[in-house]
């Protein structure tokens, strides 16, 4: 079978097992088995196919059908221009997650200290340290195996990796610690929706995605706690769930910061703005 007779197949499989990115998916998954980028795809359409490379398609494309993530199945995802590994261990990076490098890119100061609570795959602190590598850098996970991942993105997407990874829950590892920005994905789901979501998610760790008290939980440890860990003038920003922007702007003038949200490009909030006094 050629390339182009397989990818017509497997989008055909993708899209009957109501995949709405079939052809994407059809593609990126053809791409990683064989090598090839897009450009590659389309000009290498009439390549003849061994049985081998059809035996881990056909493999990759049953796991899709699954709904496994993508992914997960290709070991990478794009991040803020970068490639990242993946697995199970760690949430995969979104596109609106972006918008929290940028806002520490702007607030960050000269040389300053950023953490990054929940550090998951690295993303974030990988991508901030890749674009402002004056910043001094520290990030934490609670799980060990998704420090791991961290390491080895910050190890294979940093020519000088100098980012302080450490385990611990939240602010436990950095007690007496100080810093001009702090930065966190944390999980903000409300598990009362869980039911309602996209099945990819649920091969995602669980404990990355949803919180008690209406998915409040640890963005409201991280509010309650920052204070003690920023310098006079530092920011804490929180990536939040669309449907928390009233909490938030009543929650963090009540804990003492001058608070706002922005949107992402959707127009829904996103980035939780909290300034100390």
């Amino acid at each position: 079978m050629i390339l182009s007779e397989f990818l017509t197949s497997i989008k055909e499989k993708l899209a009957s097992a109501g995949i709405d990115t079939a052809r994407l998916d059809a593609e990126v998954l053809a791409g990683h088995v064989l090598g090839l980028d897009r450009a590659g795809i389309i000009t290498q359409h009439d390549r003849a196919l061994n049985v081998e490379e059809l035996k881990i398609l056909n493999g990759l494309v049953q796991r899709r059908i699954k709904r496994e993530p993508v992914a997960y199945l290709t070991g990478k995802k794009e991040f803020y221009s970068l490639e990242f590994f993946v697995t199970p261990d760690v949430l995969i990076p979104r596109p609106e997650t972006e918008f929290l490098v940028d806002y520490a890119i702007y607030y960050a100061p000269r040389g300053g200290r950023v953490l990054d609570i929940g550090t998951g795959s690295g993303a974030i602190a990988v991508a901030l340290q890749h674009s402002r590598c004056d910043l001094e850098m520290f990030a934490s996970d609670i799980s060990d195996k998704a420090l791991a991942v961290a390491k080895d993105n910050a190890e294979h997407l940093l020519a000088d990796n100098t980012i302080h990874f450490f385990r611990g829950d939240c602010f436990e590892p950095f007690h007496g610690e100080r810093f001009h920005v702090i930065i966190s994905n944390p999980p903000y789901v409300d598990p009362a929706v869980k039911d309602t979501l996209q099945h990819e998610l649920s091969y995602e760790p669980q404990s990355a995605l949803f919180a008690e008290d209406h998915g409040r939980r640890i963005i409201i440890k991280i509010i309650d706690e920052s204070r003690h860990f920023l310098y006079p003038d530092g920011v804490v920003l929180i990536e939040i769930g669309a449907e928390m922007k009233d909490f938030i702007m009543e929650y963090g003038p009540m804990r003492g910061f001058d608070t706002s949200v922005a949107s992402d490009y959707a127009g829904l909030a996103r980035i939780a703005v909290l300034k100390n006094r």
